[in-house]
């Protein structure tokens, strides 16, 4: 503030204030249009008063529709926003909850497209000499806001996506207890894929292998035919089994029976089953209960 404390032309508008108000404001554009074209009554209702009128309502517009109209872009503690309409009848002043949030810097809108043409004035005044010293905020604290907002906005709207429960919170059960539960007549289909159980009766009718694929498969372990749903099927989880992978099933066209052995080993499977599989069922070709390194050696 001190430049302008010490600017003798600013310091005499200060003095002069009211007198300059009305002459500026009525008396100079009254006469230019009456001098000008003798159209004094013109002068006085068009170039004065509605010209006046107008200016003060879009100038108020940044106390009333900045504060309404638009996004808070870097904060949502207070009311101030960011919009194009706003910015455009007020010359550049929409960006309003850029300015609430980093107050010292001379810009309104921040990207070089937003509309601001104060902005640009200004700038251009710093190249011609005319004003110096211009405020910037730091671009990385300007960004921290940004990323805050953000970051809010998509936990809002995760929320109302519907998220598959944790590994953690399912109930565990043995193989015979899925078993048993998928034999009941509940109403609930349920199939066995890499060790987590699902209840397919909302799917079965619309999976693209058919109902009866589906029906095949309940209370079994359907990891092999299946594997690859896991990603679609974690909504449905109903249960995993106590041992993990309980049942682990390998198809591989030229799989000898080490191999498969090797493979239930690196996975940590209980056990490892080798499968035949023809156009209309599966054979199990071998089933060895799988060893730990102890056992290997």
């Amino acid at each position: 503030m001190s430049d302008l404390v010490n600017d003798p032309s600013v310091q005499w508008q200060y003095r002069n204030l009211a007198i300059l108000n009305v002459t500026m404001g009525f008396v100079f554009p009254w006469l230019v249009c009456g001098l000008g074209w003798g159209d004094y009554r013109g002068g006085y209702f068009y170039a004065a008063v509605l010209r006046l009128l107008i200016v003060h309502h879009v100038t108020f517009c940044v106390n009333s529709l900045a504060h309404y109209l638009g996004d808070t872009t870097f904060d949502d503690k207070h009311t101030p926003r960011d919009h194009f309409i706003t910015a455009f009848i007020t010359l550049g002043e929409g960006y309003h909850n850029f300015h609430h949030e980093f107050p010292c810097d001379y810009r309104n809108a921040l990207k070089w497209f937003q509309y601001d043409p104060t902005k640009w004035t200004i700038w251009l005044f710093e190249k011609l000499g005319l004003a110096y010293n211009l405020k910037r905020f730091p671009d990385n604290e300007i960004r921290k806001g940004e990323y805050a907002m953000k970051r809010k906005a998509l936990d809002k709207f995760g929320k109302i996506i519907i998220w598959p429960k944790d590994e953690e919170e399912l109930p565990v059960i043995s193989f015979e207890e899925y078993q048993d539960l998928a034999s009941k007549d509940t109403g609930r289909v349920l199939i066995l894929i890499a060790g987590f159980v699902h209840d397919v009766s909302n799917f079965i009718d619309s999976h693209p292998g058919g109902r009866d694929l589906l029906k095949d498969h309940v209370g079994k372990d359907a990891t092999v035919p299946f594997h690859g749903g896991q990603n679609v099927n974690v909504l449905i989880h109903e249960s995993k089994l106590e041992t993990g992978l309980e049942v682990y099933a390998s198809q591989m066209r030229h799989c000898t029976m080490a191999q498969a052995i090797d493979v239930g080993y690196r996975i940590n499977a209980k056990y490892t089953i080798l499968w035949h599989f023809s156009r209309r069922y599966a054979k199990v070709l071998f089933l060895s209960e799988t060893k730990n390194d102890d056992e290997r050696q």
